[in-house]
């Protein structure tokens, strides 16, 4: 039987779908109240890489991350001109997540950036990985895992 992990990354993102229909994750939005606010945190602090800055119109900016060495960007902030609130984050929104591989190395960049507001510091959960969860500007949750 084929394990998760003796997939190639992207293996790992192609789901069979009816009739043998493909699918491959692409990207998460969400919308954010500060485009350059947000680029800081993302880019700068956390790492990513801005792929891409688009406008849609005259009525929003789209930005596009992409994880170091990884092509395709996975993560997609939208700036609505129009919006002078802060949205509503929901009660159906978690978070989304990334692995590292050097958890506390991760921590203590972000500690010295200064402005990132950590929900938690890096713990071990009972199976041995170890997480820490950050707010973005906007309040989304970013977690951070280190498999063993």
């Amino acid at each position: 039987m084929m394990r998760v992990q003796d997939l190639t990354a992207e293996s790992r993102n192609l789901i069979a779908g009816d009739e043998g229909v493909k699918m491959r994750y692409v990207h998460t939005c969400y919308r954010v109240l500060d485009l350059d606010r947000s680029i800081d945190f993302y880019k700068d602090k956390l790492g990513l890489e801005l792929a891409r800055k688009v406008p849609i119109g005259d009525d929003a900016t789209n930005a596009f991350f992409s994880v170091p060495g990884d092509p395709e960007p996975r993560l997609e902030l939208t700036l609505n001109h129009d919006q002078d609130e802060p949205y509503e984050l929901g009660t159906g929104y978690s978070h989304v997540a990334f692995a590292v591989e050097d958890l506390d190395a991760l921590a203590e960049k972000l500690e010295e950036a200064g402005g990132v507001d950590f929900e938690s510091k890096p713990h071990a959960m009972s199976s041995g990985t170890r997480i820490f969860f950050v707010r973005d500007p906007d309040g989304y949750r970013i977690e951070f895992i280190e498999r063993p």
